[in-house]
């Protein structure tokens, strides 16, 4: 019906799920789930899997997974945000 969501699409709204902190930053946006990422019910649609800081201030200061931001190609819906459990 409608047509797929586009990279650059996905990161913008990627960046508007951002705190103001960490706007501005450049997100790393893979097509496809990578390898180190490991999050639990992962989507059925296929996704855009965007990499982004924290913005809590604390990025770089403790041991702790990369966040990333689960994003549908084809609805545009954030699935998921949080701990790409890749930590360690």
């Amino acid at each position: 019906m409608f047509s797929p969501i586009s990279r650059r699409e996905a990161l913008r709204i990627a960046s508007h799920a951002l705190d103001n902190n960490a706007r501005g930053v450049r997100l790393i946006c893979h097509g496809s789930k990578p390898p180190n990422c490991y999050i639990y019910n992962a989507p059925s649609e296929p996704c855009w899997y965007i990499y982004a800081p924290w913005g809590d201030g604390n990025d770089g200061a403790m041991l702790r997974g990369s966040r990333v931001i689960v994003i549908g190609k084809l609805t545009g819906t954030i699935h998921y945000d949080g701990s790409a459990g890749d930590e360690g």
